[in-house]
């Protein structure tokens, strides 16, 4: 089980606390509150994965929200982020269901398709929230809640620019190549492009949210540069290897990534990361839940993107105001 969260609105909605956390496993968790509401309205949240740290706490942070709220909320996910067709039936599955809302994570490889079934959802006269990463091509959703992951990128280029002087070559292991890993990697490069011109940039690789793939990945930047002087990586999976692979090789690379996995601040805390950039992810379930049962209930969202914030932490700042906000004592 994971530490408690408190969940942090974005933009117009109110700071609302994530309590204690429900443990649950599996592709497919319900949860029932109290109240009227209870069992007869149902949330369902289609997740890109169920097997990982980061979606867990997002699940956390939708379950507190139905018992809040006194609603049913189901959860269901493919078991990792590379299996866009399960995805798809899932959420048509979902559909089918008519729930009262659904809110939907797109994996990359389903970002073609899920307008197709957003609009069913539509025409069901079923509400759709996207959350964690926006839905392309399409305005069906009437929320996008996310982190801004083109900053959370830039936020990483500076800090990793400050921590090795604004020089050097640095490499860049990404979880994917659209929607949040291309956001995360492009708001790196842009950033370190227009303001660290003492820094040289290696061709980002492409980890596919797989700690194996990107230790492959990671190796070869590491063998071809052996005087790397950073490496970042847009999600734990790839920060992660990334890490156990600079110190395999020995290297005095400075290593910064994204996300707060209970193996990501072990590393961070033994010095083998230097830093990393959460979200608050039990905070993006949360509001999901909360924005599609004020639909249901005739409340539209008085924002179109609700941002979820990001903030910096380090082994020096663990016990921090701000830190401690998002991902409790560690």
């Amino acid at each position: 089980m994971r530490r408690p969260l408190t969940a942090i609105a974005g933009l117009a909605l109110a700071t609302v606390t994530a309590l204690a956390a429900t443990a649950c496993s599996g592709n497919s968790t319900s949860s029932t509150g109290g109240g009227e509401a209870s069992g007869t309205t149902k949330i369902v949240l289609v997740a890109k994965a169920d097997a990982s740290d980061y979606w867990t706490a997002v699940k956390e942070g939708a379950l507190q929200a139905g018992q809040d709220l006194g609603v049913t909320v189901e959860w269901v996910g493919p078991a990792t982020e590379t299996e866009p067709d399960k995805q798809l039936q899932q959420l048509d599955s979902a559909i089918n269901g008519k729930p009262a809302g659904i809110g939907f994570a797109p994996q990359d490889g389903a970002q073609a398709q899920a307008p197709t079934y957003l609009q069913k959802a539509q025409d069901a006269g079923i509400p759709v929230v996207a959350f964690d990463t926006p839905v392309a091509d399409t305005d069906i959703p009437i929320a996008t809640i996310a982190s801004d992951n083109k900053q959370i990128g830039a936020m990483a280029a500076e800090k990793l620019s400050e921590l090795i002087g604004g020089q050097g070559t640095v490499g860049i292991i990404a979880h994917g190549e659209v929607g949040t890993a291309a956001d995360r990697r492009d708001g790196f490069i842009d950033w370190m492009k227009a303001n660290a011109p003492g820094v040289t940039l290696l061709p980002a690789q492409n980890g596919n949210s797989d700690q194996a793939e990107s230790r492959t990945k990671a190796a070869g930047v590491l063998t071809a540069n052996p005087d790397l002087a950073g490496f970042f990586g847009t999600d734990d999976d790839s920060v992660i290897a990334i890490a156990e692979e600079v110190q395999s090789k020995g290297s005095t690379a400075v290593v910064i990534g994204v996300d707060a996995s209970p193996d990501e601040i072990r590393l961070v805390k033994e010095g083998k990361i230097t830093g990393g950039i959460t979200q608050n992810p039990g905070g993006i379930g949360y509001q999901a839940v909360k924005v599609l049962v004020d639909a249901a209930n005739g409340t539209q969202p008085a924002e179109k993107n609700i941002v979820s914030p990001a903030v910096w932490y380090t082994k020096d700042n663990l016990d921090s105001a701000e830190v401690v906000a998002v991902l409790g004592e560690q």
